[in-house]
């Protein structure tokens, strides 16, 4: 009877628990072999090839390869075909009306309406607040990138987070730069691998994936790109001796007085300089140096900074003590260590009337700090004692 009134109910059978089971395990089932661009904004991908839905709707060539770069644009990728397909009959630089080319003749920035506004921008706008640096074809997509920031550090755009146009830029980017990078160096790329690699660190320092000082680090969840900033520096350090941007011939020699304060010595033994809060706090004494004592250098460096009253800050002063913020001292806040976190957050009350990108970063990281040390390290007097809560109410 019972084997009759299933054969009789296909739909409560066999069938019928198969296609809810198939359901339970579509439901289930995650993207394993998704796009990059997918991947890198976090968001399931279906899969379908050779362009995934998602990628498709936001206009841009779908990844499932390593030969296509992340996040570009479907329009470029045309673009691009179109000057292959019509190579034999005419010049490439008379079908392409809004194309940048370089000085080489045969290297081409693809721009559509919105990428020529936003360099329009950067030329009018962005391009002065930087500082003295030198402008060239091969930092297109960073000086792109660098303007969509500065657009969401003004709020002309309206979001915290970075756009998927601004990750485009930034991601080809990165792709010529290490391009370059893989091939000999020669005298005329110099200068643009310099400024280059000052716009990867303005890129990699005003990135931050937080809406609230909750979410910034230290108190947010962690993430890959906690501190990125910080080794991203080092490696600059790295480049400078291949390129030497204070050689005669540089554009960057306009820069010198910046770079000679950063490189300023600092003394290298004892407490001559710092206030006796800090030398308190650091456990500085008059046999302290660098090799014993994991914060002397960042705390001699900020000293002098603090120095400087507010506003009146320079470049040089703020990035030498940037600059001595590795080796040990990294370490210290890679691990959270109140005393390194403390004197960054002091450094970031500074630093961020110096530079934009500087105080986009500082306007989470600041509080997220200072409520990181109240919440955890109350015990700690010399450390609450240090915390600059008349800044947090000024941002």
């Amino acid at each position: 009877m019972s084997t009759n009134h299933r054969s009789l109910n296909p739909s409560r059978g066999k069938c019928g628990s198969t296609k809810i089971e198939e359901r339970k395990r579509e439901h289930r089932r995650k993207s394993r072999f998704g796009c990059r661009n997918c991947k890198l904004r976090k968001l399931k991908c279906d899969e379908t090839r050779p362009h995934c839905v998602r990628c498709c709707t936001y206009g841009v060539l779908c990844n499932f390869e390593f030969n296509v770069p992340d996040f570009q644009s479907l329009s470029e990728e045309r673009a691009t075909q179109e000057i292959e397909r019509r190579s034999g009959l005419s010049s490439p630089r008379s079908t392409i009306s809004n194309a940048i080319w370089a000085d080489d003749g045969s290297t081409f920035f693809m721009l559509d309406l919105q990428d020529q506004e936003l360099f329009n921008r950067f030329r009018y706008r962005t391009l002065y607040s930087l500082g003295d640096s030198a402008m060239c074809p091969f930092l297109m997509h960073g000086t792109l990138a660098v303007t969509a920031v500065h657009d969401r550090y003004l709020g002309v755009t309206p979001t915290h987070r970075r756009s998927l146009r601004e990750a485009y830029h930034w991601s080809q980017c990165t792709i010529l730069f290490n391009k370059w990078l893989s091939q000999p160096i020669k005298e005329e790329n110099k200068d643009p691998l310099w400024a280059t690699a000052g716009t990867l660190g303005i890129l990699t320092f005003s990135s931050i994936n937080a809406y609230s000082p909750e979410e910034a680090w230290p108190l947010g969840a962690p993430d890959s790109s906690d501190l990125e900033w910080l080794r991203l520096g080092t490696g600059k350090m790295s480049l400078w001796h291949l390129v030497d941007p204070l050689r005669p011939e540089s554009v960057f020699r306009i820069m010198s007085e910046t770079f000679a304060y950063m490189r300023r010595p600092l003394p290298a033994k004892g407490t001559d300089g710092v206030s006796v809060e800090l030398v308190q706090l650091c456990g500085l004494n008059e046999s302290s140096t660098r090799e014993n004592n994991p914060y002397f250098t960042v705390v001699h460096g900020l000293s002098r900074l603090l120095e400087v009253p507010k506003g009146e800050a320079s470049q040089g002063r703020v990035m030498m003590v940037s600059s001595h913020m590795h080796n040990e001292f990294g370490t210290c806040l890679e691990k959270k260590d109140p005393v390194a976190l403390l004197l960054l957050c002091l450094w970031y009350t500074r630093a961020r009337e110096s530079k934009w990108w500087i105080g986009l970063r500082a306007r989470y990281e600041l509080p997220a700090i200072c409520t990181y040390l109240q919440r955890y390290h109350r015990d700690n007097s010399a450390i609450q004692a240090l915390i600059p809560l008349d800044e947090l109410v000024l941002m």
